[in-house]
């Protein structure tokens, strides 16, 4: 025999969830809402931060990338060989 338990644990689910949301709500809002963040995004010197900060963040990486390529590149004559040369005589005539 089959017992229908889906339906209360929909129940006692829905009733976390509704305490859940109750307790988000009481908690006291941090920083801006929905509304003061559309209007923020719009104003000439918050969009001239996140171009400014997109624009540092590339030019480190580029900077990055370029200074390990540079490092590659001038120290590349400094590698030991990892494998050896054969050793060959050169006794002529003996």
């Amino acid at each position: 025999m089959r017992t229908d338990t889906s339906a209360s644990s929909y129940t006692v689910s829905s009733e976390v969830s509704v305490k859940q949301r109750k307790v988000v709500e009481e908690l006291p809002q941090i920083g801006y809402s929905l509304d003061e963040l559309n209007a923020k995004r719009v104003e000439p010197k918050w969009r001239i931060a996140r171009f400014t900060a997109i624009g540092m963040f590339w030019a480190i990486w580029g900077a990055l990338l370029a200074g390990s390529i540079l490092i590659i590149v001038l120290n590349n004559h400094d590698v030991a060989s990892t494998t050896s040369a054969p050793i060959t005589s050169t006794t002529k005539g003996k």
